[in-house]
């Protein structure tokens, strides 16, 4: 495998460990540790950090060993500033472009999450979701933007669901709402929807961060069985 693919590769997994939970909140990540257990060299791990460290979800200071991105309230809510607009836009693009294939596939995903068991699969599918609604946008710079945004967020998000029935039923009506207005077309309507959706779970997460200051600070363990290691490729 070439470099420049290997570091693609390795970069994809750990993006997905830290997605997951696998890899939470302050976890160093060593590189010659991340190399042995994926049975690759430390030049395509270096590039991967590097890569992660670019996009926010790894910080470095130095030489010194990466750690994953942990936001406090204050850079959480920074987050959601940016992210609200480009994902309600992202959505409304999708929304005027969509044909009857990406309308089959997101019907497709819109199932899958409603069946998902709550944490781990719930996460994965939730993601997974909302990254096809970024990808119709067929705007590959906005959908980069919005992946990593996510990434930065999505384990609080995840901890708030598993938390409040409330949230987790209305988004689970946004999901079908969004599926429903993609089909109709209506480009300004999924734009507001989006917006409110993620209002509502920002909110959310905000409160429960401001309750349970060490959420932020210290780590936390989320709702649902463990992960197995994933295997190499």
């Amino acid at each position: 495998m070439q470099t420049a693919n290997a570091a693609a590769h390795v970069a994809a997994i750990l993006r997905d460990e830290i997605l997951t939970g696998q890899l939470q909140g302050g976890a160093p990540v060593r590189e010659h540790e991340v190399a042995d257990r994926l049975g690759v060299s430390r030049t395509p791990v270096r590039e991967a950090v590097s890569r992660l460290v670019a996009e926010g979800l790894l910080i470095k200071d130095g030489n010194r060993t990466a750690h994953v991105f942990r936001p406090s309230l204050t850079e959480l809510l920074e987050i959601y500033e940016i992210r609200i607009p480009l994902e309600s836009l992202a959505a409304r693009f999708a929304c005027e472009e969509a044909d009857k294939a990406f309308v089959a596939e997101l019907e497709k995903a819109g199932r899958a999450l409603q069946n998902a068991d709550l944490g781990i699969d719930w996460s994965i599918k939730h993601e997974a979701f909302h990254l096809l609604v970024a990808r119709g946008s067929r705007r590959p710079r906005l959908e980069s933007l919005v992946r990593t945004l996510r990434a930065q967020s999505e384990p609080y998000v995840r901890f708030a669901v598993a938390s409040d029935d409330q949230l987790r039923h209305r988004a689970q009506h946004d999901h079908a709402e969004i599926i429903r207005l993609i089909k109709e077309g209506d480009g300004k309507a999924i734009e507001r929807l989006v917006k409110n959706h993620l209002q509502a779970t920002v909110k959310r997460v905000s409160a429960l961060l401001s309750q349970h200051p060490g959420l932020s600070a210290s780590g936390f363990a989320f709702p649902g069985p463990p992960v197995e290691p994933r295997s190499r490729r």
